[in-house]
């Protein structure tokens, strides 16, 4: 064959193309979706909505169309703790996202800014799009303040500032719906990035005080947009008894101290991540990650397929939920609610063969893009068959809040846990102790 297609090949091509089977997909392709066509109905009608391992029934929070997965599945791990400590009922309890949001916003904006007070490279020359010479920088500062964010920001969110019941700090039109007011705060945030990278080529002194004036003028900003988040508050609410209970003058960290019977600094972020730049039983870190600044960061520690899958099961039988991460938007029908690689019948029907799961985080073609929380397993023989997934979209879709996810799935798709310290052995818990290995901003994990 040419190096180019010819007239030849291309007679050949077509050919070859014309038997019954491909005339009667082009046919059905014509006046139906690609996807309901290559639909395995088989798939669907195998993974039922049964599990022997399930957490008690909780009240689904509902993200809307934000990007703040990461911070409700945090919430999902302790919301129902919580409401056992307040002695209401899981279902009638509901912890403010936008109470966190906020502060994740503005702790963002600190650390971008701080970011460019510290870089000690060649600023007189810097720019963001010179990918060459400031790879992780720049990789960073293209997205400085975005609204996606990881388990350990939410952890360090809740240490640092508390949180509060939904009722006292709830959303808004705008954070329900938060695209436009993520462009524009993140317009913002890129404004101030350019006036510190001029204030450093011109060598002023006074950068950490251009830093607050800059930080106050976002404070403003985001209460204008979320709401001023509250520095006491009072919360009325009744129990399970159906007593009327009463807060008083309460702060967001006392409220989270006294009512919270988990520790989060107990969960160690673990991985699967079957990658050549990432062998086994090491811990990484994402470069430039983290919304508060030298506090958080995105660490996990590498390990094999089995032993991750075994972690979770664990977790579950002692009656604690599990954060994890995933690719949630490949292998999906949203119909059905069902996550399973066998949903497409894309090779037996168009000849599309799938990547293996390293090929296809080297390639992108799956990445981490979604934080949900297990609620339960069914195992057989020894061998976990399919999960209970809650989601945050709500009460009213998927499977009354929940997805059923085969463990196909969970092999291919699931890159990360949030696993308590007291279930992980101790060659782990010592490689938790070594100097993470650094990978770039924009690594698909």
């Amino acid at each position: 064959m040419n190096k180019s297609i010819d007239k030849i090949i291309l007679e050949k091509f077509r050919t070859n193309y014309k038997n019954p089977q491909n005339i009667s997909l082009q046919n059905r392709f014509k006046n139906e979706m690609l996807l309901d066509v290559c639909l395995n109905q088989a798939v669907i009608d195998e993974n039922k909505f049964e599990f022997n391992i399930e957490l008690e029934d909780c009240k689904i929070y509902d993200q809307h169309t934000s990007l703040r997965c990461w911070l409700y599945s945090c919430l999902n791990l302790i919301k129902n703790d919580i409401a056992h400590n307040l002695n209401m009922s899981p279902m009638e309890f509901e912890l403010s996202a936008n109470y966190l949001s906020f502060y994740d916003k503005l702790e963002k904006s600190n650390h971008a800014y701080q970011t460019i007070i510290d870089y000690d490279g060649e600023i007189n020359n810097f720019n963001i799009l010179d990918y060459d010479n400031h790879r992780f920088l720049s990789e960073f500062l293209k997205e400085p303040a975005k609204e996606n964010g990881r388990i350990e920001y939410a952890r360090e969110l809740v240490k640092k500032y508390g949180i509060v019941p939904y009722q006292v700090m709830p959303d808004n039109y705008n954070t329900k719906d938060s695209a436009q007011l993520i462009k524009l705060f993140l317009q913002k945030v890129r404004v101030d990035l350019y006036k510190l990278i001029e204030a450093k080529k011109a060598m002023a002194r006074d950068l950490l005080k251009i830093k607050e004036t800059l930080l106050q003028e976002n404070y403003n900003l985001l209460c204008n947009l979320i709401g001023e988040p509250p520095v006491v508050f009072d919360y009325t609410y009744k129990d399970v008894n159906d007593t009327t209970k009463d807060l008083q003058s309460i702060t967001p960290l006392q409220f989270y101290k006294k009512y919270s019977s988990l520790n989060l600094d107990d969960f160690i972020l673990i991985g699967n991540v079957p990658q050549k730049s990432k062998p086994y039983f090491k811990k990484y870190r994402k470069a430039y990650s983290g919304n508060i600044q030298n506090s958080s960061y995105v660490e996990f520690i590498n390990i094999p397929q089995d032993m991750f899958t075994e972690l979770c099961i664990t977790q579950l039988k002692n009656n604690l939920p599990v954060c994890f991460a995933c690719e949630n938007q490949k292998y999906r029908n949203k119909e059905s609610k069902i996550l399973d690689t066998r949903i497409f019948d894309f090779e037996k029907l168009l000849g599309v063969e799938d990547l293996t799961k390293e090929q296809a985080l080297d390639s992108f073609d799956i990445s981490l893009k979604h934080w949900m929380t297990f609620r339960g397993v069914h195992i057989e023989n020894n061998k976990p068959i399919r999960w209970k997934v809650e989601d945050s979209a709500g009460s009213e879709s998927r499977i009354n809040g929940y997805y059923i996810m085969n463990h196909n799935f969970f092999e291919k798709c699931v890159f990360q846990a949030w696993i308590h310290k007291k279930f992980l052995s101790k060659e782990v818990l010592e490689i938790n102790k070594t100097k993470p290995v650094l990978f770039g901003y924009n690594d698909s994990v």
